[in-house]
Formats: structure tokens, C-alpha cells, sequence
């Protein structure tokens, strides 16, 4: 990185100089000083997730060191996204920062919605942009080799299963390191559950695992990282250009897939087919369950007896968490990348603030801070920076950073769920479908050739079959380079 480059925080602080010395003040001595003379206040929307609970018990930090005050509003997934379209539809300057999901990236860029933050972080030596791990920024908050959004909390996916119930059962420990997995597979995955279902654990009876299989969304948050690691992919080409929309999900590998998502539902409670996100790392914090896999905020959260309760489960000490198996004997692995990031509304009048917000709240001190929190047991390890990952207070409240930094780096967010401008209406099919075949209302065979058809039919409608626009080659060596770029490097 260029170590001659004018901060933005510098720039604001000269600027904040040169104005009081005009006006015959004495000159201003730091950025809090400068915020604080101009008495900015900036509204954050944000989503009921748990970062949402460590960024609002630290913000104060924020307004200390700067003085720029800060409103934060957290809603829900569905609330938000509501929100935001009639924010956007309208032009109303609804708020300065927003969460964003991964999957309306697309949409709010093309539509100009949101302004690319690339001036602001090639201005800000400060930002420390290249200490992001490429994965997290590649999956969350790039699109057409622009910087949208930065990411505020990152989530792969990774296993936790019962080491009390595996040394009962005679099992090895699971590999917590890629280095240390060899030739895990899924066949010695689904081998597993069938030793420890139904097995009997200090009286209580254990379901080898749990499924999110409510639908429409939650069911193919959890789905496609199975199908990804059996080879499905959405489309005959995407993110690679040229972009070719024609829909591939109706293949050997998602059948395989589908079929053994059964026997991962047919060893878990009846009652997950209806389960949520949070339903099932709950499930696994009542005690009945084996091993499952579910997005790394769970290595955490499975430590209360309910969602965010702050009662310690009863699991607490009694379980590891493992990398992910591959489909076969030292094959390549593809993880689901996905999570939230923080974008700035092209309507907003405080952008200078806003985007001091945003880098902080996305910087290794502030997430350092937000993971420090101490409220109902510590609660976000969501890092997307390799020095939170690398910080040895961090790895003491959260041993398990190591595996999940492993996950992160096989993360590839743009190929499990692939952010197509019309995603959400593609994901309601699909899940719906899924489901489907979960109730034994259709067979796996026909729930996919009845995806592959309503995919068919909303991607020509939607003229993305054929492809008129333009493509970018959107792979992570690409946005590597936007990375060297942006960092001066």
C-alpha cells in the first residue's frame, strides 16, 4: 500500500483546520473535534441479526471518537427489505447506511440505488481495504469490479457435532482443519449418522441431525451447500463471462444432492421441516442432536438454550466444530459464503459521515469491539478481516476461528447462491420445490424438472435468456486485483 496518500480522515481534518483558522479559532487538533463542530447525525438501518446486537452495544465508541452521532433502526429481514425498495422507488433519503444482504447487490447497483464506495476507499489509506479477506468482499460487496458495500458481518458454513455422543459411540473426533481432513467425504458424513441416530445418550434418545427446511428462503440457505459440494450449479455460466442465464439445476449432481437431503431430514426431528435459521441451532442446543451443519454464527449461538436467550444450553463444553466434508476422497470444496454488509443510499446527505461510519463499524477495531461484547455470553465472530482472525483475544472467547477462517477461505458466495438481479424470485421456486420433496408430495426427480421449468420460464420473462447485457468476468482473481488496486498497491 501507498504510504504517501491523503487519508480521508486527514483531509477532513485539514479542512476542519483551515475553516476554524480562517474564522480567527485556534486550529482543530483532531477528527473528534472536527465532527463534533459540525453536530452530524447520521440514520443507520440495520437487520435483527446478532451483529445488530454488538454494533448497537458498542456505537457509542463511534460518536466519542468522532463526534458524528449515530441513529441506528434494526428491522426485520422482510420489514428491511421493504423498507429499502420504497425508500429507493421513492427517492426519499431514508437513511445514511444501510445493511445489505448479498443477494440485492446486483439489483441496488444497477439501478443506481446505491453509490460505489471505490473513490472513498482509494482516498482512505486508513481503511486498510486489502486486510478484507478476498472471499468475504468477493461474495458480498462486489459486483462489475465495483466495491458496493464493505462487509460488517460474514458468515460460511461449518459442522458442530457432540463430542460427548461420538467418544460413546466410538468415533474419531472430527477434522477441524482442512490440513487434517484427508479423505473426508459425505459418505463418511452420512455414515456417521447412521451409527449415532437414535442412539441413546444418558437417557435421552439423539436424532443424528437437523434440517432448515421451512420455506420458501431458509430451506436453500441451508440446501445448496450440500448441493454445491455434489458439483450443482444455478446456470451454464455465472459469475465467469460470458454470462449464459440458461438454468442448469435440473442435474445428476443436484439429484444426488436432493436425494441425500432426505437422509439428512429423515435423521432429524419431523418438526424441521418447518424449521427457520435459528429453529435448528436451537434444536442442537436442546441436546437431541448428533452433528449438524448450519452458517458459522451458529459456533456460537448454539451456547444458549434458545435464540440469543443468554442461558447457557446444555451442550455448552460438550461439543467441536469441524470443517466441511467434500463429495469425494480429497476433492476441491466449495463453501456458501453469504452474510451482511453496509452500503450507503445514493440519496444520502451525510456521505462524508456515513462512510466514516461504515468503515469503522467494518474495521478490525470496531469489529474487534462488537466482538468483545459481553452481553448474554459473547455473541459475534463474524470477522471478514484476517487481522480479527489472527487477534489472540479474539481466538481466546472464540477457539474455533481457526476452522472457521478455513471455511471462509474455501468461501465462494457467487456460485452456491448466485446473485442474479432477480435471485429472490429464483430462491422462492427453488425452495419451495425443496420442501416439496421434503413432505413426499413430489419426488426429488420432479421437484428439480419442475425448478428447471419455472427457472426457464422467469429468466426469459425477465429477458435474461438470451443475455443482452453486457458480462464481467466476476471471479475472485479479479476482484483481487480490485483490491491491489483500490489499496495503492
Amino acid at each position: 500500500m501507498s504510504k504517501n496518500r491523503l487519508s480521508r480522515r486527514d483531509f477532513l481534518r485539514m479542512s476542519g483546520a483551515a475553516g476554524a483558522a480562517i474564522a480567527g479559532a485556534s486550529p482543530l487538533g483532531n477528527l473528534a473535534k472536527v465532527a463534533a463542530q459540525t453536530d452530524t447525525t447520521i440514520n443507520v438501518l440495520t437487520v435483527g441479526d446478532p451483529w445488530d446486537l454488538a454494533l448497537q452495544s458498542v456505537v457509542e465508541q463511534f460518536t466519542e471518537a468522532t463526534g458524528i452521532g449515530v441513529n441506528i433502526e434494526s428491522l426485520g429481514y422482510t420489514a428491511l427489505q421493504a423498507r429499502l425498495i420504497n425508500a429507493f422507488l421513492t427517492q426519499s433519503a431514508d437513511a445514511d447506511v444501510i445493511a445489505v444482504d448479498q443477494m440485492w447487490i446486483s439489483q441496488y447497483a444497477d439501478n443506481g440505488w446505491i453509490r460505489s464506495l471505490d473513490d472513498f476507499i482509494a482516498m482512505d489509506s486508513d481503511a486498510h481495504f486489502d486486510d478484507f479477506l478476498p472471499e468475504c468482499l468477493y461474495s458480498l460487496s462486489t459486483w462489475r469490479n465495483h466495491v458496493w458495500t464493505l462487509p460488517i458481518a460474514s458468515y460460511a458454513q461449518g459442522i458442530m457435532y457432540r463430542t460427548d455422543l461420538f467418544e460413546a459411540a466410538g468415533l474419531d473426533a472430527l477434522p477441524a482443519s482442512v490440513a487434517d481432513a484427508g479423505n473426508w467425504t459425505w459418505e463418511d458424513y452420512f455414515g456417521i449418522l447412521d451409527t449415532i441416530n437414535g442412539m441413546d445418550l444418558d437417557g435421552t434418545s439423539m436424532y443424528g441431525t437437523t434440517v432448515i427446511g421451512a420455506q420458501p428462503v431458509p430451506v436453500v440457505h441451508m440446501y445448496t451447500q450440500l448441493a454445491a459440494s455434489y458439483g450443482t450449479r444455478w446456470f451454464t455460466q455465472f459469475p465467469e463471462a460470458p454470462w449464459d442465464f440458461t438454468p442448469t439445476i435440473n442435474s445428476e449432481a443436484n439429484t444426488a444432492a436432493l436425494h441425500d437431503w432426505l437422509r439428512l431430514y429423515a435423521a432429524s426431528p419431523p418438526e424441521s421441516i418447518n424449521y427457520l435459521w435459528f429453529d435448528a441451532g436451537t434444536r442442537f442446543s436442546q441436546g437431541d442432536i448428533g452433528m449438524f451443519y448450519h452458517w458459522t454464527p451458529y459456533f456460537y449461538l448454539v451456547n444458549n438454550e434458545g435464540y440469543l436467550t443468554g442461558t447457557p444450553s446444555p451442550v455448552v463444553d460438550k461439543f467441536e466444530t469441524a470443517v466441511l466434508p467434500t463429495m469425494t476422497a480429497g476433492g476441491e470444496q466449495v463453501v456458501s459464503l453469504g452474510g451482511w454488509s453496509l452500503g450507503m443510499p445514493s440519496t444520502s446527505a451525510n456521505q462524508d459521515a456515513a462512510w466514516q461510519f461504515i468503515k469503522w463499524a467494518t474495521g478490525s477495531e470496531g469489529q474487534k469491539a462488537m466482538g468483545q461484547v459481553n452481553v448474554k455470553g459473547h455473541q459475534f465472530a463474524d470477522f471478514s478481516r484476517k487481522s480479527n482472525y489472527d487477534d489472540a483475544d479474539l481466538n481466546a472467547i472464540y477457539p474455533f476461528l481457526g476452522t472457521q477462517l478455513e471455511m471462509m477461505r474455501l468461501g465462494d458466495g457467487k456460485v452456491v447462491r448466485p446473485p442474479a438481479p432477480i435471485y429472490t424470485s429464483l430462491e422462492g421456486v427453488y425452495g419451495l420445490q425443496i420442501n416439496q420433496a421434503m413432505t413426499g408430495a413430489v419426488s426429488p426427480e420432479q421437484a428439480l424438472e419442475t425448478t428447471q421449468t419455472l427457472f426457464q420460464n422467469i429468466l426469459s420473462g425477465n429477458q435474461m435468456i438470451p443475455y443482452g447485457v453486457e458480462s464481467f468476468d466476476d471471479t475472485l482473481d479479479n476482484t483481487k486485483a480490485l483490491i491491489a488496486s483500490l489499496s495503492g498497491m
